[in-house]
């Protein structure tokens, strides 16, 4: 239970994080430097307050074990231009298909969140969280975002990264040289593809591979820097990892004339056999591959509630978990939407575990993201 309100907070803080993908300037087609392609893409300060995004993700695997499995996610967004921090509305809607050992499954399902409430389709059935409750979370989720931002504002990912990297390590009394990592010596074999439509919009090609190799030792070094750190592999179990990988490829379309990103693919395939661990699992080869595409940037979304929605408890339990165990918000296992412990009402009078007032008070008192995740012992 411990793990499922430590995942609710992890929830609250990556919710209401808006797209925020840069775009400069630059020149367009065959010509254009690949480099600067990828350089204005994730350099500059333009931010993608809505649109509607499509996500999906493959993999197979050849052999006796073998299996494979599909998954998509898609749907319109809209945030708040005047407010980063505001929890985007959207309507998302998601499907996974897996096969494997001759048994196959399907799953299909959806998120809505309007600006007072949230609901969650499954099983055909649409459930809703209830607008106290979403109202509570909102809160807790934008002052976490809010806190957020203002460590990060102005950085570019590399410089928030690295920043949110070493006060995590101090806070451990790891070494924070570790977290001084040069992102873009994981992408070699530049190459401009020219120009091409992309939902509706020009967009420059860059393709390019994944030095695995150069990241596996980047995040090695960064494993290693945790105190007692356990796991970490060897030299030899890396290159091992890097011999394993076949291909690493990715290809990226930036806007042209506002270098938002706009798509992206990423293909990786794996034989298991260079892994001695792994060459008797009866698996021959894998083949991954991830799909992003981002359309109608910045346009006006329509979100709308659905009708005929039931109480988000009824499937609660229908998965067999206890409305109770999320503890930190009311309305999901009080008596009658009971508030939230801390915050008066028939919740209760504060203290204990779930008290979501303390959480607020200890969101806004942290300096560091490392006194965030330390906030969420208080749910």
């Amino acid at each position: 239970m411990r793990r499922f309100r430590n995942l609710l907070a992890v929830c609250a803080l990556a919710l209401p994080i808006p797209a925020a993908i840069a775009g400069c300037g630059g020149d367009s087609g065959s010509d254009v430097d690949p480099q600067t392609v990828l350089d204005d893409t994730f350099n500059n300060d333009q931010k993608v307050s809505s649109g509607d995004l499509s996500l999906s993700l493959n993999g197979s695997a050849d052999g006796a074990a073998g299996g494979s499995f599909e998954a998509s996610l898609e749907g319109p967004f809209q945030g708040d231009p005047d407010n980063p921090n505001a929890i985007p509305q959207l309507d998302f809607t998601g499907k996974v298909d897996y096969s494997a050992a001759g048994q196959s499954a399907s799953f299909e399902g959806g998120l809505t969140v309007t600006d007072d409430n949230a609901f969650v389709d499954y099983g055909g059935n649409t459930y809703e969280v209830g607008t106290d409750t979403f109202s509570q979370f909102k809160q807790m989720a934008e002052q976490a975002a809010q806190q957020q931002q203002s460590q990060t504002s102005g950085l570019s990912f590399g410089e928030a990264f690295k920043k949110g990297c070493e006060a995590q390590l101090q806070a451990a009394g790891g070494d924070t040289s570790a977290c001084d990592i040069d992102f873009e010596s994981w992408l070699t074999d530049l190459s401009s593809e020219g120009t091409e439509n992309i939902e509706g919009t020009d967009a420059d090609h860059v393709s390019g591979s994944l030095d695995v190799n150069a990241m596996l030792q980047d995040l090695i070094k960064l494993g290693s820097a945790v105190p007692q750190a356990s796991g970490v592999p060897s030299e030899d179990q890396v290159q091992q990892i890097a011999d394993a990988i076949d291909e690493a490829s990715f290809d990226l379309y930036s806007g042209t004339d506002d270098h938002v990103l706009r798509g992206l693919d990423f293909n990786l395939s794996i034989d298991p056999s260079a892994i001695p661990q792994a060459a008797s699992t009866g698996v021959s080869s894998i083949d991954l591959g991830l799909t992003m595409r981002l359309g109608a940037v910045n346009e006006d979304q329509t979100i709308e509630a659905p009708s005929g929605a039931k109480p988000l408890d009824q499937l609660l339990n229908q998965l067999g978990v206890s409305p109770s165990a999320l503890g930190g918000l009311g309305g999901l296992g009080g008596v009658g939407g009971a508030s939230l412990p801390g915050t008066g009402g028939s919740g209760g009078g504060g203290g204990g575990a779930g008290n979501t007032q303390a959480y607020f008070d200890c969101i806004q008192n942290a300096t560091t993201s490392a006194e965030i995740d330390q906030c969420a012992s208080q749910l």
